[in-house]
């Protein structure tokens, strides 16, 4: 049985259809939970994994295979996979040990996808399901009511025809299509857009895609803690710096860009789209960072000496401080003595308690309308 506390809607309401998925080859994209493994008899259902943290608990979990990448495919990731790597982690998203570019084009007889947060991603992952299904091979999509899985039919249309409506239950749909249009070839880099920003008079070049944080344009936040980290504020910082939850990389690559004092720039995500948008962010700004997919401070082995973050406050579609909390907690504890963090956040959010509490002490570094940075640091024990 699976190794999970909760079960979420969405896979109870996939297991109310198991025998659908009780033979052939099936994939189920972004599964929240290990139930949809664990109670469906189908060894040849695979996992397919855009988040960090579920990827790891469903590989020690689920006896069946598990992949995890931003993308999944035969030649996804273009030529760059392998030849062009910014960084020299082998926990970046394209570089598992159960490689997500090894799935052959048109091999599986379903997809089943769990829906994001961002249509555009969701938009993407069918486009990419289809590369991966037989010709009328399936792809369903299962959602909760409040993330618009209502919404789903109008992006299944593009691929099939009649597409119908599997099932609804526990504030959840399931929608379903025979592919009929598939498509010949999928590359990650066709869904990707490079802004160029300048940052405290500094160009930079920035990754994104669908489902990455500041996609689109310049999150305000992130812009107001730039902005207090120029070069004359930083001309002193040495030692290890730490971005967390990195996203397109634009926090972390300009530090790296800017500081030469410091020859060592880590930055983590839990996400496989945030990490491969920093690699390649990396790239463009000719810059040597560490790239982590993990969920957390914990899960890197060095100590830092500079934490900087716009750290998230959503698991989906939900609120989740938690995620904070124990990122600034993680933080002091895996830093070393006199290491400093700063961290910009809305200004309804919690965290002056949190940072009071752990630091024994914040300043506020700057203010906005809708934004604070704070600043903290850590003092060596008397």
């Amino acid at each position: 049985m699976s190794t999970f506390n909760t079960t979420s809607n969405q896979s109870l309401l996939l297991l109310r259809s198991e025998d659908l998925f009780s033979q052939g080859k099936w994939a189920f994209i972004n599964p929240l939970d290990a139930a949809v493994f664990n109670n469906i008899d189908n060894p040849n259902i695979i996992g397919l994994h855009q988040y960090h943290h579920h990827f790891s608990e469903c590989e020690r979990a689920c006896s069946q295979a598990q992949y995890f990448g931003a993308a999944f495919g035969e030649g996804v990731f273009g030529e760059t996979a392998d030849d062009e790597k910014a960084t020299d982690q082998s926990t970046v998203a394209n570089s598992q040990a159960n490689k997500a570019d090894a799935i052959a084009k048109h091999s599986l007889d379903g997809v089943v996808i769990y829906m994001p947060k961002s249509k555009q991603q969701l938009a993407m992952l069918i486009n990419n399901a289809s590369y991966l299904v037989k010709p009328n091979g399936k792809v369903l999509i299962v959602g909760e009511n409040k993330a618009g899985i209502k919404s789903a039919p109008k992006l299944l249309d593009k691929i099939g025809e009649h597409v119908n409506k599997i099932d609804s239950a526990k504030h959840c749909g399931l929608f379903a299509v025979a592919v009929t249009n598939p498509l010949p070839s999928f590359t990650i880099a066709d869904y990707a857009q490079v802004h160029e920003y300048k940052i405290n008079q500094q160009s930079m070049h920035i990754y994104s895609l669908p489902g990455v944080f500041g996609h689109k344009q310049l999150d305000p936040g992130t812009d107001l803690l730039l902005q207090q980290l120029t070069p004359e504020s930083l001309a002193k910082t040495r030692g290890h710096i730490y971005d967390f939850a990195c996203g397109t990389g634009i926090i972390g690559c300009y530090l790296a860009k800017i500081i030469t004092k410091t020859k060592r720039v880590t930055m983590s995500d839990i996400s496989a789209l945030a990490t491969y948008c920093s690699e390649q962010t990396a790239r463009l700004n000719e810059v040597e960072v560490n790239i982590i997919a993990c969920s957390g401070v914990a899960q890197c082995d060095p100590k830092f000496d500079v934490i900087v973050s716009n750290p998230p406050f959503h698991e989906g579609i939900q609120q989740d401080y938690s995620i904070t909390d124990n990122f600034i907690k993680q933080a002091y504890s895996r830093s070393h003595p006199h290491a400093s963090i700063t961290i910009v956040a809305n200004r309804f959010l919690p965290y002056p308690g949190i940072l009071d509490a752990v630091y024994k002490g914040f300043t506020e570094v700057a203010v906005s309308n809708k934004f604070r940075v704070y600043g903290a640091k850590k003092f060596a024990k008397s």
